[in-house]
């Protein structure tokens, strides 16, 4: 039932903030994002195409299935996308892999792809750009990704994540290809300290 809901707040956090979706084509305008985008995105793939395209990111997209977030009927804004790798998901610990992929953690599954999706265009130039070498953008749950950016080398490192392919075009958005799967600390947590088991009480004659 907790995770019903859980799935039932993030597809209604999906719609209203216009996120993490990769089966939907179209690019909505955003607030302070420059209308002349529009007029370019019919001629690009859309973010489910884009991903395919680059022939490293299987594993994202059967992640972001298992956690039901590529429903086509929800259609998105432009979004940034931090993409991890398929070899970035495959160095993860296998326990960690194994807990995040059951299907009882489903929400926590929901949390991390979410943290990699962040409201608005983000093309490497425009961080890059930023008037200082350290500082945050808030991804779609909310939380604070840090950014560390090196102008004169033209490297971008995104929470410890380094971009292996920036700006892939896509209709709805921007992916950043990046070869670190990104977890914030609080699924972490629940990941490493998994819930007790109950324990079973035994009857006074069963002694």
């Amino acid at each position: 039932m907790q995770s019903v809901a859980r799935a039932a707040r993030a597809l209604a956090a999906l719609s209203m903030s216009a996120i993490f979706i990769l089966n939907t084509g179209g690019l909505a305008s955003a607030e302070g994002e420059p209308p002349a985008a529009a007029t370019e995105a019919s001629d690009l793939p859309n973010l489910k195409e884009a991903a395919i395209a680059t022939g490293v990111l299987s594993k994202m997209m059967d992640a972001t299935h298992q956690a039901g977030l590529d429903d086509p009927n929800i259609k998105v804004g432009p979004l940034t996308l931090l993409a991890p790798t398929d070899e970035a998901f495959n160095a993860l610990p296998q326990d960690v892999r194994e807990r995040l992929l059951a299907p009882e953690n489903r929400h926590l599954l929901t949390d991390l792809l979410l943290y990699h999706a962040i409201p608005g265009l983000y093309p490497a130039e425009r961080l890059l750009n930023a008037k200082v070498r350290n500082y945050t953008i808030q991804a779609i749950d909310g939380s604070a990704v840090e950014i560390w950016k090196r102008k004169k080398t033209g490297e971008i490192d995104i929470a410890g994540a380094k971009i292996v392919q920036s700006d892939v075009m896509a209709s709805d958005g921007i992916i950043h290809v990046i070869d670190k799967v990104l977890i914030p600390p609080p699924v972490m947590e629940a990941l490493m300290n998994p819930p007790a088991e109950p324990t079973e009480i035994a009857a006074e004659g069963d002694q």
